[in-house]
């Protein structure tokens, strides 16, 4: 190889390393949608297992979302945009509709709390529609059952296995087909939890790391609960972080994959704390 050839070749591994410490310590936004009351904070508590500042205080006048950040400045985090709930004034229905578009395009996902026993779905089906939609490959949306404990009949959940009683079980998944009727949307995007049991997060955890692009799926199991990351999404995290850079080198990959490989997986030794043996374990056994 000639000197100017490793010259171009030290720049492409430069260019990978950046990549990668980019996407090891990107800050991804999410948008926390439902009214008021819908138990916002205590999803958001649960899931990633620190002492949020309340959430759910927009008030119907305001037109400021509310942005918390989860974790450290400037070594990743996770920023948590709390909005107006969306029928929670409908004389103000069009401007909220104006104030979701603007916000929409700095999202990376949407998590749409919606209470168990809600039925008012006329406004939140429009802001979807319009707003949600056309953006869905940028800004992915999974839906949240919230207090799914306590769903009728109130008193059958099952507390020694933590999970919702037979007849809970059938009127939790009536709730996800209405909603997957009203919405147009798979009922695998929607997951029903019980923050106060911790009940099913691990599965949301799963989801979201599902329909997140390669680049984000790394920094939602890294702020998440360590409790509600499962071997299966830690996996499929660090196989993302693969995926996106090897797509990032593209026609160069060939000549640098032999050492950008172990870059990776050394990096993921460093970092990942979830299902960390395993995960390692099974990342290095795969190349």
């Amino acid at each position: 190889m000639t000197s100017t050839q490793e010259i171009h070749k030290q720049e492409i591994l430069e260019r990978i390393n950046a990549e990668l410490n980019r996407v090891r310590n990107y800050t991804p936004k999410v948008g926390i949608f439902g009214d008021t009351g819908v138990g916002k904070s205590s999803l958001c508590n649960a899931l990633f297992g620190k002492d949020i500042a309340k959430i759910s205080n927009v008030e119907a006048c305001t037109r400021h979302p509310q942005e918390i950040l989860v974790g450290d400045k400037g070594k990743g985090g996770i920023v948590l945009v709390d909005v107006p709930g969306v029928g929670e004034d409908p004389a103000r229905h069009k401007e909220y509709i104006e104030l979701y578009k603007s916000l929409v395009p700095n999202l990376d996902l949407v998590l749409w709390a919606i209470k168990s026993d809600d039925r008012k779905y006329l406004s939140a089906i429009d802001v979807y529609n319009e707003v949600l939609l056309p953006s869905i490959q940028k800004c992915p949306v999974v839906f949240v059952i919230t207090q799914a404990d306590k769903i009728e009949p109130y008193r059958e959940w099952n507390i020694n296995e933590n999970k919702p009683g037979p007849n809970q079980e059938k009127n939790i998944a009536l709730k996800a087909n209405d909603i997957s009727s009203r919405f147009n949307i798979p009922t695998n995007k929607i997951i029903a939890i019980s923050s106060s049991d911790g009940y099913n997060l691990v599965e949301l955890v799963n989801r979201v790391v599902e329909v997140l692009p390669n680049e984000k799926k790394y920094s939602f199991t890294r702020e998440a609960k360590e409790g509600n990351v499962s071997e299966e999404a830690a996996r499929n995290a660090e196989k993302g972080v693969f995926d996106h850079i090897k797509e990032y080198a593209g026609k160069a990959w060939d000549a640098v994959k032999d050492v950008v490989v172990p870059v990776i997986v050394e990096s993921a030794t460093k970092v990942v704390k979830h299902a960390a043996k395993a995960v390692v374990s099974w990342f290095k056994s795969w190349f």
